[in-house]
């Protein structure tokens, strides 16, 4: 006879043990926004997927592209759309001797790229909001990662000259719960005095910056390796490291995340493919959404609400008195309870003022 997983002693006490956690933690719950309601919540910066563009170029896929790709791109899953996407992608984003490499999404890519790049000998001095994937990516690299609170450049030199060897940096260019950017002087100033390797995450500028282009290029930055993903304002799914060839050949033949997982579907690859081709199409959606980010500072100065963030389409407010019709965050998740504001080219300044008037 079977034992009942429920009933086992042993079982018991795992069940006991995670109960546990789970009691000290929020609830967290799913969320859908409702498609008759304005949106202030997802990373659809560009409103591709509120206003149907995407659904759209998915009608447009070639018949060649329209299939699962059955197994990772190492093992017969490749497909000529993968090629032609980092095709675009280094066009669009790279420098002279620059490769890309395509991923299924930005975990896989940072999970690559950080558990292979770096190992023990290496230190990795990272500001405590760098994503998630990151900092589980440096517990499997056991590279020795050494954390600095957030935007505190004199901690982060600190860092710097502790280090035995050049370290690597790793930022993003807009964090994606607090909204804020990194000080670029202060990084310029820590380059002129150290030796490191900067490696930026852009996941949450990825075709939401001005022109489309590389935040880190146009704000003066010299990074080793950049991250590009398409899941927020390219509302799609997927991820690209841009690097130097040499860099991007490690990553392709020694990135366990990228060679153990199957591919997407290569019709996503060719959609990817189809917004950066449009890039510059996009640019009225882009002036929409950094319009309505200029709007949010000023209705929410206005109104005297505490916030972070708005170097870009996304801050958190911090108001005990707002009710809003948007998921709250909780530690460990932000540092503080808030409300993440997330804006959209679609936006207007009456929707906004609507959901911002304290209740």
């Amino acid at each position: 006879m079977v034992a009942s997983w429920g009933l086992c002693g042993f079982n018991m006490s795992l069940r006991q043990r995670l109960s546990k956690v789970l009691q000290s933690l929020p609830e967290r719950s799913f969320w859908q926004v409702a498609p008759d309601l304005p949106d202030f919540t997802t990373n659809d910066y560009l409103g591709l997927i509120r206003d149907g563009v995407i659904a759209e170029l998915l009608q447009q896929v070639p018949s060649k592209y329209l299939r699962g790709s059955g197994a990772s791109r190492y093992l017969g899953g490749d497909s000529e759309a993968f090629h032609e996407v980092e095709a675009q992608i280094e066009l669009l984003w790279g420098r002279a001797g620059e490769k890309a490499l395509f991923f299924p999404s930005g975990l896989t890519a940072n999970l690559s790229f950080w558990s292979s790049v770096v190992g023990r000998d290496d230190v990795v001095i990272f500001d405590r909001e760098i994503h998630a994937s990151i900092r589980q990516a440096l517990r499997l690299s056991g590279a020795r990662a050494w954390g600095f609170p957030h935007n505190d450049w004199e901690a982060a030199e600190r860092k710097l000259r502790q280090s035995p060897r050049p370290a690597f940096l790793v930022i993003e260019s807009l964090y994606s719960m607090r909204g804020t950017v990194p000080d670029v002087a202060a990084i310029q100033a820590l380059a002129s005095r150290y030796e490191f390797y900067l490696v930026v995450d852009e996941a949450h500028t990825t075709l939401a910056w001005h022109g489309g282009r590389s935040w880190s290029l146009d704000v003066g930055l010299n990074p080793l390796a950049r991250l590009f993903t398409f899941g927020k304002a390219g509302g799609l799914i997927g991820a690209a490291w841009v690097a130097p060839s040499w860099l991007i050949e490690y990553l392709r033949r020694v990135g366990f995340a990228g060679i153990y997982t199957t591919a997407l579907p290569p019709f996503v690859a060719w959609v990817v493919g189809e917004l950066l081709r449009r890039n510059s199409g996009w640019e009225s959606r882009r002036e929409k959404l950094w319009h309505i980010i200029s709007v949010a500072r000023s209705v929410l100065g206005s109104a005297g609400i505490l916030y972070e963030g708005l170097d870009g389409p996304i801050a958190l407010l911090y108001e005990e008195s707002l009710s809003l019709p948007m998921k709250k965050l909780y530690p460990p998740t932000v540092h503080r309870p808030a409300y993440r504001l997330s804006l959209h080219a679609h936006n207007s300044e009456e929707e906004l003022e609507l959901l911002l008037r304290k209740r």
